[in-house]
């Protein structure tokens, strides 16, 4: 019986995260079910530190999702070695930033309440941090090579501008308003960043996608351009049962926690595609 236990989370758990090899059905379920759990601890932590979940709180967050992403490649590139490498790995990666935004988000929320930072300015200093972090990583992630398909950062967030500015005008014309609401399209131009890097990743470039979606709709169809159907089939009716169902105060805190979460689950893999992409690795 221990044995078993031992090759079950060998398989699903630890092998997927020291060899790097994507994702299973086992543990993505898993992932899931653990970034519902964390959703409510965060709400409870945010509460605890009095800061409100609005759209400033999204806006100030945002940079991380990219600090984040970058670290990935830095990982990807063979930057770091075992055992500091599995941290850059999913699910480690999204514990780690978890903490380091918890961190630094609580000393921001500390200055402030001294009176050294402007009363609700800690937003714009603890995303100044995330930006400056970023700009660190793209230094080091540059200086190791030159870049090789700049071209795929305009193909990306070319497709995936049309794609959203398609969707806002047809939804400004319908009457479609949650649609057109800021925090939703972003939600939206995250994951249509994500199909689009994954598309020219994967049809164009040689790539092999990791999850497990993404490999059956390649597996069935030959393209991984099913993912852009696939991510408004799955957004749009999120979407409008949050707009339409959350409307109470607490509740409206709870839905602007679950529209960033979507973001960084669309973004962060976004941003790490045309990372690799555009460097070769």
């Amino acid at each position: 019986m221990t044995e078993a236990l031992r090759q079950f989370l060998e398989t699903y758990y630890i092998h997927p995260i020291t060899h790097d090899t994507g994702y299973n059905l086992v543990n993505t379920i898993t992932w899931a079910l653990l970034l519902v759990a964390c959703l409510f601890l965060t709400l409870k932590i945010l509460k605890k530190l009095d800061v409100k979940i609005d759209h400033r709180f999204i806006a100030a967050v945002s940079p991380y999702i990219i600090v984040g992403a970058s670290l990935r490649v830095m990982e990807d590139a063979e930057l770091f070695s075992p055992p500091l490498s599995y941290l850059l790995i999913t699910p480690l990666i999204f514990f780690l930033m978890f903490f380091c935004c918890i961190s630094l988000l609580l000393l921001s929320v500390k200055l402030s309440r001294l009176n050294r930072i402007k009363d609700y300015d800690y937003t714009l200093a603890f995303s100044l941090i995330g930006v400056l972090w970023f700009f660190a990583n793209l230094t080091i992630l540059v200086g190791m090579g030159e870049i090789v398909s700049g071209w795929v950062l305009l193909a990306v967030i070319g497709i995936s501008g049309i794609l959203v500015s398609v969707i806002y005008v047809i939804a400004a014309n319908f009457g479609v308003r949650f649609l057109t609401e800021k925090v939703n399209v972003a939600v939206l131009s995250a994951h249509l960043l994500d199909a689009s890097s994954s598309y020219i990743g994967i049809d164009m470039l040689g790539y092999t996608g990791k999850h497990v979606v993404e490999g059956l709709i390649v597996k069935y169809t030959g393209t991984a351009a099913g993912m852009f159907p696939l991510k408004l089939g799955f957004l749009v009716p999120i979407l409008y049962v949050l707009n339409t169902q959350f409307t109470g105060d607490e509740e409206i805190e709870l839905k602007n926690l679950v529209l960033l979460a979507l973001i960084v689950i669309g973004l962060a893999p976004a941003v790490r595609n045309t990372l690799r992409m555009m460097l070769g690795v």
